[in-house]
């Protein structure tokens, strides 16, 4: 399980908005957000609750390759249907606007805002607005309007948000000792240390056969 902690503050035009975050497709946080909150969940990984049903015939490193998602969005902002808006404008100035802002979100006490805001904002589109709107762009960590950030992690979650945060794409044309690129590239490894792992299980295996021969005669 991973400890969800989230800090935002929203802004007043009309109504408070709703802050809205899912886990894996379940809806964990759907509230209307006053002024100021400080949320904390415990996520419940796939690696952990779907392993009678995922993990059943997979091995240890393909149980790794299982992602989490995890969303966080607002909704409920209107664009003029029934000739509401929820944003007020003065001399073209805006000075109302229905708003969500992430102060801090962590996973495990490690920040991941900046994993959330590499990937893009997704507008849902609303009634109202213009058919040649915006349906994605890169946010700051505001909600200005309906949608969403998201993220996605593995378990284990440290090495996982370690890679995303770190991790290079392999550059093969530098030299092996200059190459700054191979950090967290340890595939090659990563097999040789499973390939052990099951001449270890075999052998463990057959010791156990002979142990209990042993004790049967």
């Amino acid at each position: 399980m991973t400890q969800l902690h989230l800090e935002a503050h929203a802004d007043f035009c009309n109504k408070w908005p709703t802050l809205m975050i899912t886990h894996n497709g379940k809806i964990i946080h759907n509230d209307t957000l006053e002024d100021k909150i400080i949320l904390d969940y415990t996520l419940q990984d796939r690696q952990s609750w779907e392993q009678s049903d995922m993990l059943r015939d997979c091995d240890v490193a393909n149980a790794n390759e299982i992602r989490n998602n995890l969303l966080v969005g607002m909704k409920g902002k209107r664009f003029g249907a029934n000739n509401v808006w929820d944003t007020v404008m003065d001399g073209g100035k805006m000075v109302e606007d229905l708003e969500i802002h992430l102060d801090k979100v962590t996973l495990d006490d490690v920040d991941i805002l900046d994993l959330l805001l590499d990937d893009n904002y997704y507008v849902e589109f609303t009634e109202g607005m213009q058919d040649y709107h915006k349906t994605n762009f890169k946010g700051n960590g505001e909600l200005a309007f309906n949608g969403y950030y998201q993220m996605n992690y593995q378990i284990p979650l440290y090495e996982s948000l370690t890679n995303q945060k770190w991790k290079k794409p392999l550059e093969t044309d530098r030299g092996y000792f200059s190459n700054d690129t191979q950090v967290f590239h340890y595939d090659d490894e990563m097999q040789e240390i499973r390939e052990i792992e099951e001449i270890l299980k075999e052998i463990d295996e057959k010791f156990s056969d002979i142990r209990s021969k042993t004790r049967n005669t």
